[in-house]
């Protein structure tokens, strides 16, 4: 396929490492790891609309473009995704203007009624480009750094309360590989599935299947005795795990979810700071987050624990 003067050919699994070199030229403050960028283009709905192309100019890869929508009978409001990036020497105002266009012509043949995008807010160039093409500012993304080393004395101070307050509640915290219950998976995707759907977003959540949830799991940044879990009971009512990245890059929360009847009583911040007092016998200096800005808890949580704002991540919305 043609796009003004660039060529788009349909990616393999085989160029998600390409396409993390790419994001991380475009953006080395936050490196991807290609690792992960292959496991999460494993991870999807079967029934879920996904095109990835690789961009070349004059011959040489210079970029990917994607777009994608889960099924319209799991998402009657119609969202679309798209997402592209250049690397900087291939970059243009009209080229990435072009490859947009090209992607929501897709969507809007394929059914689509709205299309979301991603840009750093400090990204003026691309922000530019998709106001001139109509997209409107939707929705705000935290992202957040705590320094491991300076904050080592405060973080184990507060992990040493929140094993005291759980132990009064009732609560045991555990990591995954610790749990000996055959049923801790189901048990975990229940809840996981009840804590996203309270998540604050734009496009709905749609819940992986079992099988994709499982997959997520086995994540080359994730180990089951990284992944902190709560127990209430024979329930498990929170989880909280970091992505440690196999190649480059920094470490991340992965995922902190709480069950609605457990909220309020600590039980996330013990999960948080179990993971934190991990990293740092791990040797690991610094973590990273991000969180909707409307997900008050959760940002409470971040801001009491430490934890420093760098840039946000902005969604737009257009209509198609």
């Amino acid at each position: 396929m043609n796009v003004a003067d660039m060529t788009l050919r349909p990616a393999t699994l085989d160029d998600a490492a390409f396409v993390a070199d790419v994001l991380t030229e475009a953006h080395p403050d936050d490196p991807e790891d290609p690792q992960l960028m292959r496991h999460w283009w494993t991870i999807q709905d079967p029934e879920a609309t996904v095109e990835r192309f690789v961009v070349s100019v004059v011959g040489a890869d210079a970029g990917f473009v994607s777009r994608s929508h889960e099924s319209w009978a799991k998402m009657p409001e119609r969202f679309g995704r798209i997402g592209v990036c250049l690397r900087p020497a291939a970059w243009s105002a009209a080229r990435l203007d072009a490859l947009v266009a090209a992607m929501e012509d897709r969507q809007r043949a394929d059914g689509a009624r709205k299309v979301t995008m991603w840009a750093w807010d400090d990204d003026s160039q691309h922000i530019g480009m998709l106001k001139q093409r109509g997209y409107r500012e939707e929705r705000r993304q935290r992202f957040w750094e705590l320094d491991l080393v300076a904050g080592r004395e405060r973080i184990t101070k507060m992990a040493t309360e929140s094993r005291e307050r759980m132990k009064k509640e009732g609560v045991r915290i555990l990591t995954l590989a610790d749990d000996d219950d055959p049923q801790k998976f189901e048990r975990l995707k229940r809840m996981s599935d009840e804590a996203e759907a309270d998540v604050p977003t734009t496009v709905p959540h749609v819940p992986l299947e079992m099988d994709e949830f499982m997959k997520w799991l086995q994540s080359p940044g994730l180990r089951p005795d990284r992944i902190w879990i709560a127990r209430e009971g024979d329930d498990i009512v929170g989880i909280s795990q970091l992505a440690y990245p196999p190649v480059r890059g920094i470490v991340v929360t992965d995922w902190t979810g709480m069950a609605r009847k457990a909220r309020g009583r600590g039980i996330a911040r013990a999960l948080k700071c179990e993971t934190l007092m991990q990293a740092i016998a791990l040797g690991v200096d610094r973590v990273r987050t991000d969180n909707d800005s409307t997900n008050a808890p959760i940002l409470h949580i971040n801001e009491t624990m430490g934890y420093r704002r760098r840039h946000d991540g902005i969604q737009y919305l257009k209509e198609l």
